[in-house]
Formats: structure tokens, sequence, C-alpha cells
């Protein structure tokens, strides 16, 4: 036993200084929750005083019918028995009262209710208690007072410590003051008595000690937890800023593209920039994964890449996309301990003769949306996705735009949406959305894909990000974007 006590000793030590530690707002919340405790228990105890009702009202009427009919008086016993069980009725009602709407949104008269509730129940049971003893010396309702008190509500410890400390003393002195004198029946009861007070007050103590720290806890994983969201929301916000702005819009060309991560934090990414010899690069990645880790990881793709394409490595140009890609891809498998990896669309846009050419490592193919004509999909050699392997080798495709060609860069949650019946958007359906429609620059194409991917869903939870980027060759002269 000494043993057990000297384990349990560092651990009581330090919960007796968390407990101490509590700031003034801890202390409040704790306040708070331990209201909100008793206040969702009041009304199962008023119920069960309700269904227990019947039995005091037959009691109470036989010994009313017994003193009409002179087989027996009314003393003070039972003036004070009968008094109990009312104001253990009327503080049932109270209980109830309190699931009434108007106590629901009125919180000063919720806090009146359930202390009028919790005195009527102390009370009454005291009442009960010392008469039960005195006049039978049994403890039942003397126990039921002692676990409502110390176990099922919660109270504070100086109100827990006060009525504990009343029911010793009136116990006692009923125990040693109205019980038959003899000294073994007397002692017997007051041993009874001493074990139920004492393991009720230790236990109870226990109890609310475990529930504190429980609820203190609770609340501060529940402050943690805030923090982290706010400090979540901070980095999907600074996630969505760090993507480009839409290209300023030019006779000669347009870009525009929109993120939409399934969750806070997204792991697909788009850019476009200008190259040294005048190219425009553009970029849609999809990583592995989505949440904070993939969303760090398409960051540092997307710094990568275009640090590779301003400042190429020794032995590359910075018109061979493929090579780009291919020192980006070395570059993002070293110290890459996690295994992630991200697939990509890079190409490279010559706004003067709307030659576009594209590298395609593992990713979706990009759409062609002819300015008169049909849909179709842009074929390259898939290469493997970047971060997988050190060495890898990528091959360009080439393709040349006319005036008013929009070519769709997108990611896989647009193909792999899926709706009600999971079934999935497909490749067909997005080369179905743009046909017979006109769309007046990238950002109205990028808008119609969406619209038509959110309708087929119908609601349906996002389950991968959705990223969709559109250039357009020549918008000005050719009066438009769509097919004829």
């Amino acid at each position: 036993m000494l043993t057990a006590l000297g384990r349990c000793l560092p651990d009581w030590l330090v919960e007796s200084r968390l407990l101490a530690s509590l700031s003034t707002d801890e202390r409040k919340w704790l306040v708070e929750r331990r209201f909100q405790a008793n206040l969702s228990l009041a009304p199962y105890a008023g119920l069960a005083i309700v269904i227990v009702a019947p039995f005091f009202a037959l009691a109470d009427s036989e010994r009313i019918a017994a003193h009409l009919t002179g087989s027996a008086t009314i003393d003070l016993t039972d003036v004070l028995i009968f008094t109990s069980h009312v104001v253990l009725v009327v503080s049932a009602l109270l209980a109830l009262a309190l699931r009434h709407p108007r106590a629901a949104g009125n919180r000063p008269l919720a806090e009146r209710l359930l202390t009028l509730h919790l005195l009527g129940l102390i009370l009454g049971l005291l009442v009960l208690a010392i008469i039960a003893v005195i006049t039978r010396g049994k403890f039942l309702r003397l126990s039921t007072l002692l676990v409502a008190t110390n176990f099922l509500y919660i109270v504070d410890w100086k109100s827990r410590g006060l009525l504990n400390s009343c029911v010793f003393v009136f116990g006692t002195l009923a125990i040693f003051l109205f019980l038959p004198e003899t000294s073994t029946s007397r002692l017997f009861a007051f041993q009874e008595f001493l074990t139920l007070v004492g393991l009720c007050v230790i236990g109870g103590a226990i109890v609310h000690r475990d529930r504190k720290i429980g609820y203190l806890l609770q609340h501060r994983e529940s402050l943690h937890l805030v923090k982290l969201q706010e400090e979540i929301n901070v980095a999907a916000k600074l996630q969505q800023a760090l993507l480009p702005s839409p290209w300023p819009a030019t006779s000669a060309f347009a870009v525009q593209g929109m993120m939409r991560p399934a969750q806070d934090i997204g792991g697909d990414f788009y850019d476009h920039f200008a190259a040294q010899d005048g190219a425009v690069c553009l970029v849609v990645a999809d990583v592995c994964g989505k949440g904070i880790a993939a969303g760090l990881f398409g960051m540092s793709a997307k710094s990568i890449l275009r640090t590779t394409a301003l400042q190429p490595a020794e032995g590359a140009t910075a018109n061979e996309p493929a090579m780009l890609v291919a020192a980006a891809n070395a570059l993002l498998h070293e110290g890459n301990t996690e295994m992630l990896f991200v697939t990509v669309v890079y190409a490279q846009y010559q706004p003067a003769t709307g030659t576009l050419a594209f590298v395609n490592a593992g990713h979706v193919q990009p759409l062609l949306v002819p300015h008169t004509g049909v849909a179709r999909w842009l074929e390259a050699p898939k290469g493997r996705a970047l971060g997988v392997r050190g060495q890898q080798r990528y091959a360009a495709a080439t393709v040349s735009l006319q005036a008013g060609d929009t070519v769709l860069f997108i990611t896989d949650g647009i193909t792999e949406a899926m709706d009600a019946s999971f079934q999935e958007f497909g490749m067909e359906r997005v080369k179905a959305a743009f046909e017979s429609v006109r769309c007046e620059g990238p950002g109205e194409c990028v808008d119609h894909l969406l619209a038509a991917v959110d309708a087929f869903t119908g609601g349906m939870a996002q389950s991968d990000d959705i990223t969709c980027m559109a250039l357009c060759h020549q918008p000005g002269l050719a009066g438009g974007i769509g097919t004829g």
C-alpha cells in the first residue's frame, strides 16, 4: 500500500500544482462548465423524483387517513416528512422547467431555477435522511443525499464540505441521542454511518478532482485547436495569395486560373510567369494527398519550377522545357524523405507565334478548345511524377495555336469529381462542356467548366482539390473563344 501511495503521490502533486496555477479565464470556464453540467443533469434528476412522487403521495395519504380515523396522530415527524416530500416535488418541477424554451434562452432565469432546485433537493433529502436515522436507524436516504451532492451534481468544494460537515454532525447527534441506548447498536450504527460518509466524501473529492482536471484539459485542448485552426486559416489565405493573379489582358493572349481546395489547404497549384526570352511559362500541378503536408510540398515544387525556369542549370537552356522539368525533378527528389510526389504539366508559350511546348509529368492532358472545331486532348509523352526518382528524362510536345484558341490545364479533381451515385465527371464530360459554347476570355472558360462540375456533383462534398487554368491565344483578334 505504501508503495502504491508513493507512486501516486507525484501525480497528485503535479495535479495540485496544475489546479493551483489556473488563470482567471480558466477558472471562469470551469464555473461555466460546472453550470452547464448541472443544467443538463437536473431535468433527469427531476424526472426521477416525479416518478417516485406517487409513492410519496401514497405514504402521506396513509398517514392522513390514519389520523382521520383516529388510529394514529400526526406528530412533528409526519409534518416534516410531508413538507420534505412537497419540497422535493417542487424542486423536481423546477428542474423540469429548465427544459422550457423560456428558461433555455434566459441565463439568469436558468441560474435561479437551478439554484432553487439544488437547494430544494438538498434540504428535502437532508430532512428525510435525518428522520430515517432517528426513527429507524437507516442510512438509505442519507446515502442518496451524499451520492447526489458528491458524485452526480458538480458542487464547489466549499459548499460540498459544508454539506458533508452538516450531515456528519447531525447524523452523529441523531445516532447517539435518538437511537436505543445499547452501546453496541449505537457503535455499530455509527460505524456504518462513518463508513458511508467517508466513502462518499473521499470518493466525491476524487471524482470532482478528476472531473475538473478533465474539463481543464478539454478547455486547453479546445483553445489549442482554435489557435491551430486560426493558423490554418491564415496559411490557407497565404496559399491563395501566393497563386498568381490573372495576367494583364492584351490582344496577344490572356491567362487566368483558379484553385479550390478540398480542405483548408490544398495540394494543387498553378503558376504563370514571363521567362527571360519573352516566353510565358505555365504550370499546373497536383501533389499527392491533401492538407498541410501537400500544401507545403506544393509550394516547394512551385518555387523550384519557377527558379529552374528563370535560372536554368548549367547545360540547359530556358527554351528546353524537358530539361527544365528534369532539373526540377532532381531538386525535388533531394531530401524527399516522406516520398511525396507531384504531377505537373509545364508549358512554354510564345505569344508572337502561338507556339505552345509542354511537358506532361504524370498529369492530366491539357485540353485544346479551338475557336472553330471540336475540343481535343493534347497528347505528349507522359513521364513520371516529380520527386519519385532523382534522374528522369522527359519529352516535350508542341502545338501551334490559332487566334481564339484556348488551352485548359486542369487537375484530376475535375475529372474525378463524383455525383451522388459515385459516378465520376470524367474526361469526356470535360470536352462536352465546351460543345457549342462560346466563352469570352479565359476567366469565363474556367467559370464555365467549374459550373458544369458543380452541376454534375449536385452538392456532393468535394473529395479532391480542383484546379483549372486557361490560356487564350489572341482573343482580341478572334472576337471570342469557343466552338462554332
